[in-house]
């Protein structure tokens, strides 16, 4: 057996030349490994050494010429250009045709080109298209012709000019008739369309005849048929006019085209004085259609005293008003009651002044009148002579009451009862003024006053009221006094509310010294021929017999304790937590309690 150490060797032996056989295997280029793209790899071996090289082919349609080395494993270029798609020139034009690119960007290989005819021609060869190939282009190019139309014939007496035998696109057949006396019924001119057909049928000659034309914003009858030399009766819209002539029926047609005209107002280049238009820049306007015409200072547009107007175009073709300003001017001041003017004129210029008097029964206003832009100024330059109505204290005018009156007109003047003069005239003066005018005094009846009220005049005398907290002293009277003959009835007096005047009674005399009574004062007058007694509680008489009458025990209330008692009143006081409701202290009256009051809780 082998000693170890002879084994060992053999071992490394084997390990140190395995990876110098394995590289130098792994160092050879493979065939496969080429990644030249359309180059031909089918005549290479399969593998190479390093420091071999290889020369490469394009593939068909394709130019160019690769060389290769191996360098330890790894493909290098070392010449030559990669391959590339062969060109093939300009494909070539076709006379009367088209062509565009459908594959491929570019005249190379693969790529194609189409055909088309130009309108008026049509693809006489079999194919319309081209290929680049390996050799070039196939096919021939194509060839377009010119379309052709029928043979024109069989024409009776209609004359044909032009190619009527062979005529091609874009050819004119011109038609007449051989007669003067008849119309070509149908087109007078046809031509060769690009799909090879005529644009119209052949026309026939006919009567010469009118049929009624279609009339864009106009009105004719449908129905009617004009012969030779009718005329044709027609009429348009609203904002358009007949064009002018007359339409005649001949054997081409109308002898004019019957049409209706749109009416329009030109407005044209701005005049002197315009500052500006609006709309502005628009100088063509419809029939309605409105435009404002602006006047610089001191003018105005025409004929209207305005320094703007909006003006309209009308159904004539004309503005209502021209549209143009004028210098301002007034013209004489007729109709304004003058009786002298200097100096006087037909027209006035702006700011220009005249002396000028009134007719009679007008004043004039200022010495002089003046041009401005709104007319004369003073307006008016004569006022009427007049007075206003008169402002009358205590009377009043007989008659219609106005609010003027003129010169030299008369009024007469009542005054109201009790005040003096009765009556009297007035006149309206030329100073607007009236004369003799008068005041309506009160005829004398003595002063007339009251402490605590208020004085009231009334036709047959005064009245008078009393303030919050009084009364009239005459209640029965309703504070009326009567004036007669200068002198009045009784002199008005105003009392406490919780004191006595007149004893309200019919039958008993006045209280003419106004003595005024206390509560529960008693007084007795003679009323019917015998005595009657009266009794002031609270402000008010009571009626009672004369002889007093006691009253009973007082009326008892919940709640409430009698401060004060006798005979004739009794006072009540509510306990704490209650308020009274009623009068506080009751009277006896014919021996009667009056209503006590209640205590309810508050």
């Amino acid at each position: 057996m082998e000693s170890n150490i002879q084994v060992a060797v053999r071992i490394f032996f084997v390990a140190f030349w395995v990876p110098f056989f394995t590289l130098a295997e792994n160092q050879e280029c493979l065939k496969k490994d080429i990644n030249f793209e359309n180059t031909l790899k089918s005549d290479l071996l399969e593998k190479y050494k390093t420091g071999q090289s290889v020369k490469l082919s394009c593939a068909t349609g394709y130019v160019g010429v690769l060389r290769l080395e191996c360098e330890n494993g790894i493909w290098k270029k070392v010449g030559g250009r990669e391959c590339k798609k062969r060109p093939c020139g300009h494909p070539g034009d076709t006379p009367n045709g088209d062509f565009k690119l459908v594959r491929e960007s570019e005249f190379v290989f693969g790529a194609t080109v189409e055909y088309t005819c130009r309108t008026g021609y049509i693809m006489a060869s079999r194919v319309n298209y081209r290929n680049c190939r390996s050799q070039g282009w196939d096919n021939a190019v194509p060839v377009c012709e010119v379309v052709k139309c029928p043979i024109i014939s069989n024409l009776g007496d209609v004359i044909a000019t032009g190619n009527t035998e062979e005529a091609s696109y874009g050819d004119v057949i011109h038609f007449e008739c051989a007669s003067p006396n008849k119309m070509l019924s149908g087109p007078q001119d046809i031509n060769c369309k690009d799909d090879g057909r005529w644009s119209g049928d052949i026309p026939k000659c006919i009567e010469i005849k009118c049929l009624p034309p279609e009339i864009p914003h106009g009105f004719t009858n449908p129905d009617q048929e004009y012969k030779e030399n009718n005329i044709l009766q027609y009429r348009c819209e609203r904002g358009y006019n007949p064009r002018s002539g007359t339409p005649r029926c001949t054997k081409y047609g109308w002898s004019i085209k019957p049409e209706c005209e749109e009416i329009i107002c030109l407005l044209g280049s701005p005049t002197n004085g315009v500052v500006s238009t609006n709309p502005r820049g628009k100088n063509i306007f419809k029939v309605g259609e409105h435009v404002e015409i602006i006047c610089s200072r001191h003018y105005w547009v025409f004929g209207t005293k305005q320094e703007s107007r909006k003006i309209e175009c009308q159904e004539n073709g004309k503005w209502e008003v021209r549209p143009v300003c004028e210098e301002i001017t007034c013209e004489y001041p007729h109709g304004q009651h003058l009786s002298h003017t200097q100096p006087y004129r037909h027209a006035y210029k702006l700011k220009e002044s005249i002396w000028y008097n009134c007719e009679r029964g007008y004043q004039r206003k200022a010495t002089t009148a003046t041009c401005t832009e709104n007319g004369w100024e003073p307006k008016p330059l004569c006022t009427e002579i007049t007075c206003q109505k008169p402002e009358i204290a205590h009377g009043e005018v007989v008659g219609m009451l106005k609010n003027t009156y003129k010169l030299n007109e008369q009024i007469e003047i009542h005054c109201d009862h009790r005040y003096k003069p009765e009556k009297f005239t007035v006149t309206c003066t030329q100073n607007g003024e009236w004369d003799k005018m008068e005041n309506c005094k009160l005829k004398p009846c003595g002063e007339i006053s009251v402490q605590n009220g208020f004085i009231y005049e009334r036709d047959e005398g005064f009245s008078y009221s009393c303030g919050s907290e009084y009364k009239a002293f005459d209640e029965k009277w309703w504070g009326v006094v009567i004036c007669t003959a200068g002198q009045q009835s009784y002199a008005p007096l105003c009392i406490p509310k919780d004191r006595c005047g007149q004893v309200p009674n019919v039958h008993a005399k006045h209280n003419q010294a106004k003595k005024v009574y206390e509560n529960e004062a008693t007084v007795e007058l003679e009323c019917e021929s015998k005595p009657c007694c009266f009794k002031c509680i609270r402000g008010k008489w009571v009626k009672q017999d004369c002889e007093s009458k006691r009253c009973g025990i007082p009326p008892r209330v919940e709640n409430a304790v009698i401060t004060s008692h006798n005979q004739q009143q009794v006072e009540y006081k509510c306990q704490e937590n209650y308020k009274i409701n009623g009068e506080q202290l009751i009277f006896c009256i014919n021996s009667q309690w009056e209503d006590p009051p209640t205590c309810e809780c508050k």
